[in-house]
């Protein structure tokens, strides 16, 4: 049997069942909640050929941020699921900005300008797009799969065995008869669930700790300390009147940001460090409430003198309270058994500075290492995730004053070298230590285990025409990339054990265009030479999520073992295969 390797992204029309939605099916994975973040996980594993439903309750829909923009290495892994072409379209480049200091006014680019960016950079600067234009996208794209986001009233509380999830779900109308029976006691069942969305009351129970007991000489534990007061930021998507609809975004010293979003007649809106005024027990006990369309209208009035802005109406507006989503509470992990966090639900990822964009991230470390997992019933790739995402959150310092003025670098970009702009693009983002980042040979050591592969420009011999590397990265599969025309045969042996699994090529040197015996690629502009760092002699093992996995020398037993078991190999044409699940306990 072979692996499903539908070409990344394009759906395949022909399979049986392709375009058939039943709200009542068995799910691999079940996704709770229906922004980018979620849609990105449903369709990077519908493409693997995993059976995928989403479901979005209401409270996850309501308390869901609007989104601004998307940032660079967003881009590269909405191009890497096929998608980007359609986001461009889409949205606008990174809007200047316009600063207002008392009478001063200055404006500025937002992205590094000039023709050519950083070597292995496509996409220099964010791109401006409203969330809902992104989750459009995305629907369309997963409706081909035969994947339609399922609304429901509500989540009950979820609870696990050794073969899966029980997933109560409560009423909806795509859901139909189904939601009666889910909501009256028979909960749906799904291998495994990714919550993107914060839901109290939806995680399971915790253990009871030990604690509160007298210490053995009969004095009383410490009392932990009240936290500090963290202060809100109000975050919407709404119509305005009185302010020139110029693609710029307007940011005020005092904090407030207000920018138009493509595709329709709305506007992003930001207040930040707005005081917390609620009792101390119920800051800790309960999410801050949303804003009134006035109160909104009223800070920006108090802090921008702008009276003759005039809000209108609010399709979104929502207050963050310590810089994480509404009701999102950090874990100790994003994975608790068959229960994965990501996103907004992982109560770790501060919004707006690279929330959206760190969610993004987690799926997509995420999504092959479940289908390993469902595959092999091997957990090794996915035992990883928590190790790998967790340390890679954004700082919450970045929110509220913990750090002088960080929104203004955090919405600008801060200039590609700074340390804001490094933190907030996430391209400098690496797993160097995890467990499946291994360095066992090589030379010229530029590009290191766990890290981020670069895109830079090669020539296809077999084409006659330039390419990227992310052009060979992008789609599910695994890519092997042979340094220099001796490791062909090395290629060679790995591509004939795991079949379409992995995809291999060979790079060699020069900047001719003619055929060297195994190579598939020539550095025709010195790129390769300069950021894969190897004349020769040495095999980069690709992960699907585009960060090297293994460097090795010419031995192809060694980079065998390490792919045994997170190849997705014997995929069944409609879905992973309940048989070999348990599907007759789900």
């Amino acid at each position: 049997m072979t692996e499903i390797q539908p070409d990344a992204g394009q759906p395949d029309s022909s399979r049986p069942g392709s375009g058939e939605f039943r709200s009542d099916r068995y799910a691999d994975v079940m996704i709770v909640g229906a922004g980018p973040v979620g849609l990105a996980a449903a369709l990077d594993l519908a493409r693997r050929g995993v059976r995928v439903r989403v479901v979005e309750p209401e409270a996850a829909r309501r308390s869901r941020p609007p989104v601004r923009g998307l940032g660079p290495r967003s881009l590269e892994l909405f191009d890497d699921l096929g998608v980007t072409p359609e986001l461009l379209a889409a949205g606008t480049p990174a809007q200047p900005i316009r600063r207002y200091a008392g009478s001063r006014v200055d404006e500025s680019p937002t992205a590094p300008t000039g023709k050519r960016g950083p070597r292995g950079r496509t996409y220099l600067g964010p791109l401006t797009i409203a969330g809902r234009q992104v989750e459009a996208i995305l629907q369309d794209r997963l409706a081909a799969y035969g994947v339609r986001v399922e609304h429901v009233d509500g989540l009950g509380r979820l609870s696990q065995d050794e073969s899966g999830v029980n997933v109560p779900l409560a009423g909806g109308a795509v859901l139909g008869a189904a939601a009666s029976a889910n909501g009256g006691g028979t909960p749906a069942r799904a291998a495994y669930v990714i919550l993107t969305d914060p839901l109290p009351g939806v995680l399971p129970e915790p253990e009871p700790e030990a604690g509160g007991e007298p210490e053995p000489d009969g004095t009383q534990p410490e009392p932990t300390p009240e936290p500090e007061p963290a202060p809100l930021a109000y975050v919407g998507e709404l119509t305005l009147t009185g302010l020139a609809r110029d693609d710029v975004l307007h940011l005020w010293e005092q904090g407030i940001v207000v920018a138009p979003l493509p595709g329709g007649e709305t506007w992003w809106f930001l207040a930040y460090d707005v005081p917390d005024d609620r009792p101390p027990a119920r800051r800790a006990a309960t999410a801050p409430q949303p804003p009134t369309l006035d109160r909104a209208q009223q800070v920006f009035h108090e802090r921008t003198g702008l009276t003759d802005v005039r809000f209108r109406d609010a399709a979104s507006l929502v207050a963050y309270s310590g810089g994480t989503a509404p009701g999102a509470t950090p874990t100790p992990s994003y994975r608790l058994g068959r229960i994965l966090l990501a996103g907004d639900a992982t109560g770790a990822h501060p919004y707006p500075l690279g929330g959206l964009d760190a969610g993004l991230q987690d799926v997509h470390n995420l999504g092959w290492k479940l289908a390993a997992a469902l595959v092999s019933g091997e957990e090794t790739a996915l035992e990883t995730y928590d190790s790998e995402r967790r340390p890679a959150a954004p700082r919450r310092t970045l929110f509220g004053r913990t750090k002088p003025r960080p929104w203004h670098a955090a919405l600008t970009g801060a200039g590609s070298g700074s340390k804001a702009g490094a933190g907030t693009d996430q391209l400098d983002l690496h797993y160097r230590d995890s467990a499946l980042s291994q360095e066992l040979g090589g030379k010229r050591l530029l590009l290191h285990a766990g890290d981020r592969v670069p895109d830079i420009r090669l020539w296809d011999v077999r084409r006659a025409a330039d390419l990227r590397l992310f052009d060979i990265l992008r789609g599910p599969h695994w890519t092997l990339i042979g340094l220099g025309s001796v490791s062909a045969e090395t290629v060679s042996t790995v591509r004939l054990r795991f079949g379409d699994g992995v995809r291999g090529e060979v790079i060699g040197g020069g900047a001719g265009t003619s055929a060297i015996p195994g190579v598939s690629l020539l550095d025709r502009y010195g790129e390769a030479r300069h950021t894969l760092g190897s004349r020769g002699g040495s095999i980069l093992v690709v992960r699907p999520d585009g960060y090297v996995g293994l460097r090795a020398g010419l031995r192809p037993e060694i980079v065998v073992a390490y792919l045994e078991g997170m190849v997705t190999e014997g995929v069944e044409a409609e879905g992973l295969g309940a048989e070999g699940l348990g599907a007759d306990r789900l």
